[in-house]
């Protein structure tokens, strides 16, 4: 196909300068959907709109690509719906409101008939800016140990910002093909610090040609694994007023500008809060202090209040609705009632909101109507997860960037996207959904009105589906709800160490607990056991070192109705096979060292605080490669390693930590 008719569409977009309201207000366009109860029949109800005619309800399992017939329709005074074909299993629902201006209105929301949890994590490499290796040693090690505590499988790699985005796919796909046919399967990139930044395209999605027309930022490079669409010899552009976007053959950018029919298989969110001046700290300080609020955010020692903020300063917008994509998503999360509509930033300045939604006309560091960079300097931004919408600042890989500015706020900002060209489906947050889960269901949805498949599918209706400007700003992996950890975790072994008695203080709201063992102080583990009661016996341990996480299990009880999620875990270290006795998570101190340079031809550099230790690396099957004895830090290892990823066990004085290597 060729370009001009990928973007067809440009010629129906309208300048932000020139809004035109065909309809009272964008809440309008969205149908504000949340379940009722919780036993089936499946009921739903909607927020009552004056401008309705009808409503016409879908359902499909989630993962379908189509929805199918209706099952349902409904008057303009109806709100509620009840589906007596769902019975026992996992709903997706589509509610499409007819309007008096013949627009439609949308909404979707995810139900579970059986209070389970439908969330799993598999496999997350996190990309690391090689200049926070040593001043940020203690953030990153308990950002990999919060990952693992929440049942992932961690992968870490350090990046040198000089490096190409090809180098860096490069790792990428080595990461991704050693482990795509494994039982833990690669699911999540996490881009931390300034992971070299794709450029691709010839594309304008905020409406500015042709000063704003070129390669944007293209995050998304980095989850494709089909690398013969990401060509670099046919765009030749350099009308954007900003050189980055200029796009030539062999420049290093690529030509693509939407990725239908491919798709991205990874989560992908990047947390890069390089070139934001406005802030007094360092980049490191900022990412700093993101990591830190991260945690409490995980470990539930940093609780929003359950509301959402709206402020539209673009109303219906032609029927694009912007300020929509925030009432149908955050009613099914907490509720219409506590979804207000409201000035963005004396609200959140006065109390804390769990989610945020702000549109207005745009530069790089505003939207009108909303806030600017400096507003989140100076002013503490009490809300966690933000969409926002307007001009320029979409494009975020520029200095003092209003997407990104969030990030960098105090004190509890943790995720922001430019949402509203396209929509963003978060619903599945409501069922425990990590936002990076969300963020790919977004690159991925082909829904739109020039990439429009003949049967009704997706998530309608969008400009700009599967344009690679589509990303993430923040950590993949967060969820909406967490809970608290078990505290105080013991372990007493028995006399040769092949049974633990465990013990912690119960936590309320706690229906349960589940325990699970690794190895590896990076991986999530696999359960072992379970208990109703705050005690536990375990006796399914493997020979050595097992790090023993104990995961408290709750009911939350969202506007999509109750599902179950666990805590993250608070770990203890125990010996199979030996006479121990169990260390407490919070007591803890395994050995923090690096291995560099990383990756490593044949020679690599163990870096830290220890001496005397003992050394082992094993290759992906487990397989034991190499070992050394009595090393301290500083101590240079020469090698023949086999091209592939590797794991550093280094022990000495009683503790243990690992580490990662890629050896090219």
């Amino acid at each position: 196909m060729p370009l001009s008719t990928k973007l067809k569409l440009t010629t129906l977009l309208v300048c932000f300068a020139a809004i035109t309201s065909v309809a009272q207000q964008a809440k309008s366009f969205a149908v504000m959907l949340e379940r009722v109860g919780t036993s089936t029949p499946v009921m739903l109800k909607w927020n009552y709109d004056s401008d309705a005619l009808s409503y016409t309800i879908y359902r499909r399992l989630p993962g379908a690509f189509l929805w199918g017939t209706a099952i349902g329709t409904k008057t303009a005074t109806d709100s509620t719906f009840t589906d007596n074909g769902a019975t026992n299993g996992v709903y997706e629902y589509y509610v499409e409101k007819k309007l008096i201006n013949n627009f439609t209105g949308h909404g979707y929301i995810i139900v579970n008939t059986a209070i389970q949890q439908l969330a799993k994590t598999q496999r997350v490499l996190v990309l690391i800016d090689a200049n926070y290796r040593i001043p940020l040693q203690a953030e990153l090690s308990q950002l990999v140990r919060d990952y693992a505590a929440d049942g992932w499988y961690a992968d870490t790699l350090y990046i040198q910002r000089t490096s190409t985005p090809v180098q860096v796919k490069g790792k990428i796909k080595i990461w991704y093909d050693t482990y795509k046919n494994d039982d833990i399967k690669p699911q999540s990139l996490y881009l931390l610090g300034h992971i070299p930044v794709p450029y691709s395209g010839a594309l304008f999605p905020d409406g500015h040609r042709p000063d704003h027309r070129g390669a944007w930022p293209a995050d998304v490079y980095y989850g494709v694994m089909n690398e013969s669409i990401w060509t670099d010899n046919t765009i030749d552009m350099d009308s954007s007023a900003d050189a980055r976007n200029h796009n030539f053959p062999g420049d290093g950018k690529f030509d693509i500008s939407f990725l239908f029919p491919d798709t991205c298989s990874l989560e992908i969110g990047r947390v890069d809060l390089t070139n934001m001046p406005a802030f007094a700290d360092s980049d490191t300080m900022l990412t700093k202090a993101y990591l830190i609020k991260a945690h409490a955010f995980k470990t539930a020692d940093l609780v929003p209040q359950r509301k959402a903020i709206i402020d539209d300063h673009f109303g219906a917008m032609n029927g694009e609705a912007f300020a929509a994509n925030g009432y149908r998503n955050f009613s099914t999360m907490i509720g219409a009632d506590n979804v207000i509509a409201g000035d963005f930033l004396p609200s959140v300045k006065q109390s804390s909101y769990l989610l945020s939604y702000g549109c207005g006309a745009g530069t790089y560091i505003s939207a009108y109507g909303v806030a600017n960079t400096p507003n989140l300097v100076s002013d503490s931004i009490n809300t966690t997860f933000t969409m926002l919408f307007g001009s320029y600042f979409g494009d975020w890989d520029n200095e003092n960037n209003f997407l990104r500015a969030p990030l960098c706020s105090k004190p509890m900002s943790l995720a922001s996207a430019w949402s509203g060209r396209p929509n963003w489906p978060l619903h599945h947050m409501s069922m425990g959904y990590s936002i990076g889960h969300c963020a790919r269901l977004t690159q991925n949805n082909m829904e739109g009105d020039f990439l429009n498949p003949p049967s009704l599918s997706g998530y309608r209706v969008n400009n700009f589906p599967t344009f690679i400007h589509i990303a993430l700003m923040g950590d993949p992996g967060l969820r909406l709800f967490y809970n608290a950890m078990p505290q105080n975790v013991t372990a007493t072994p028995n006399s040769d160490s092949t049974q633990y008695t465990l013990n912690w203080d119960a936590q309320s709201g706690a229906t349960g607990y589940e325990v699970y063992a690794s190895q590896n102080l990076m991986h999530g583990g696999k359960l072992i056991g379970s208990s109703a009661t705050n005690t536990a016996t375990i006796t399914t341990l493997s020979p050595g070192i097992n790090h023993v996480y104990v995961r408290a299990k709750y009911t939350e009880s969202g506007a999509s109705g109750p599902f179950t999620q666990l805590s993250l875990g608070s770990y203890v270290t125990v010996i199979g096979g030996e006479k121990a006795v169990g260390i407490a998570e919070r007591a803890a101190s395994p050995i923090l060292f690096t291995a560099y340079p990383n990756p490593s031809t044949n020679r690599f550099t163990i870096a830290g605080n220890f001496s005397g230790a003992t050394m082992q690396v094993y290759d992906v099957t487990g397989k034991l490669v190499l070992s050394e004895n009595n090393l301290s830090g500083g101590t240079s290892i020469d090698h023949r390693l086999k091209p592939g990823l590797y794991v550093i066990r280094l022990e000495a004085a009683g503790k243990t930590g690992f580490s990662k290597i890629l050896v090219n």
